[in-house]
């Protein structure tokens, strides 16, 4: 017996299971996950008192019942670090929001007719994109993300739309379009999660059952690494004395440093101190007399995506106010990257990007970031005035 396993030498695993809340073990070197501090473990059973009157008022021994687990897994701002990959925590993505897919090759607009916002698709190659999907157009010297808000398959004029214009306007003809991954939300698709900790890869605490409850972006502001913060809730849990299976083999990204991370607020530039954002799944639990803990599985009942922002107070306009007494709906757009060695390009596999169609602020006030004032706005996330819209994309590039 030995004691004093430090907490930096643990291994996370994390595995989608075949069957809900039948735990699955890291089945390769690519089943795990770089954690930031932070990460947290925490099982619980239900106390159940008997009630019994008796002779003396302290209570008898209590029975145990429903087991539940949670845990919260903080992970960098970042992709994959290869273009359009998936990164090793894709699954805590794809259950915050439930659907994914890939651009899984760049693509090369046709040879005239782009604009600030067509791009010009060659017939074969317009199946490749989606309403939602986030591209980095590859001009030289002058890449942007933007993305897709209507495509056109038309036989011999098809076009991708972006929902504003790029900053310097058309880019040059045959311009090269990149792969792309996208998460986005969704009804159904969030896979039920086996999280597996290898304390100082000695001691396995695992959780099954896990459905990821909140997705919260934290310190996007200048200067700063932004983080992801997933919370999890789970159906039971498990610990015993055994190291890691396998020798993790970690993704090569690394995070952007908030710098040149713009935002556009319905379709426009805006300078901001920061961005928070913070997604809640509301689970309910299938219950049921026959299950050895009471639970069978966890759905996702309900969703709702809501963050602030901070632009600096204009001195002649008030259209912040404005739109805030109106419901003016507007859309938001973010994204960062690492720029590469070419002045004016980002290096691909490390742009992470953020589209919600429809927002409206909930909250306004004035207030300040050392004494310069500032417009602080808590805004949702919506599905549109006809609720057939998707709240949000994230692009990996």
């Amino acid at each position: 017996m030995s004691t004093g396993l430090v907490k930096g030498n643990s291994i996370f695993g994390l595995e989608a299971e075949v069957t809900e809340g039948t735990y699955v073990a890291p089945s390769g070197t690519g089943k795990y996950l770089q954690l930031l501090e932070g990460f947290d473990f925490k099982p619980s059973m239900e106390v159940v008192d008997r009630q019994l009157i008796t002779a003396s008022p302290g209570k008898e021994t209590p029975r145990l019942g429903v087991r539940s687990v949670s845990v919260s897994m903080p992970t960098e701002f970042r992709a994959d670090g290869v273009e359009g990959a998936y990164p090793d925590f894709d699954k805590l993505l794809l259950g915050a929001l439930g659907a994914q897919r890939q651009i899984a090759s760049s693509t090369t607009t046709k040879s005239a007719g782009n604009t600030s916002t067509v791009m010009q698709i060659e017939d074969a190659d317009i199946s490749k994109f989606a309403v939602g999907d986030i591209v980095v157009v590859k001009e030289s010297g002058d890449y942007e993300a933007r993305p897709i808000s209507a495509t056109d398959s038309t036989g011999g004029a098809a076009t991708i739309t972006f929902p504003f214009a790029l900053t310097n306007g058309a880019p040059s003809n045959s311009v090269v379009l990149s792969k792309a991954a996208t998460y986005y939300t969704a009804a159904t698709g969030h896979p039920s999660l086996s999280v597996s900790a290898y304390w100082a890869n000695q001691i396995r605490s695992a959780a099954f059952g896990c459905k990821v409850a909140s997705m919260a972006l934290e310190n996007f502001s200048p200067g700063k690494v932004a983080n992801w913060n997933f919370g999890l809730e789970g159906l039971g849990f498990t610990e015993i004395d055994g190291a890691a299976p396998h020798t993790p083999v970690y993704d090569t990204g690394t995070p952007p440093i908030i710098l040149n991370a713009c935002v556009w607020r319905a379709g426009v530039l805006t300078p901001v101190n920061g961005l928070t954002l913070g997604l809640t799944n509301e689970l309910g639990a299938m219950t049921t007399t026959c299950s050895a803990n009471g639970k069978t599985g966890l759905r996702v009942k309900s969703r709702e995506i809501n963050g602030t922002l901070s632009p600096y107070k204009d001195d002649t306009l008030v259209g912040y106010f404005n739109d805030w007494v109106a419901g003016t709906e507007f859309s938001l757009f973010a994204y960062a990257y690492n720029p590469s060695s070419t002045a004016g390009q980002g290096t691909l596999g490390s742009y992470v990007a953020l589209w919600l169609p429809q927002c409206f602020t909930t909250e306004y006030q004035t207030g300040e970031v050392d004494q310069v004032l500032v417009d602080n706005m808590t805004f949702r996330a919506t599905r549109g005035a006809n609720g057939t819209s998707e709240e949000m994309y994230l692009g990996l590039i």
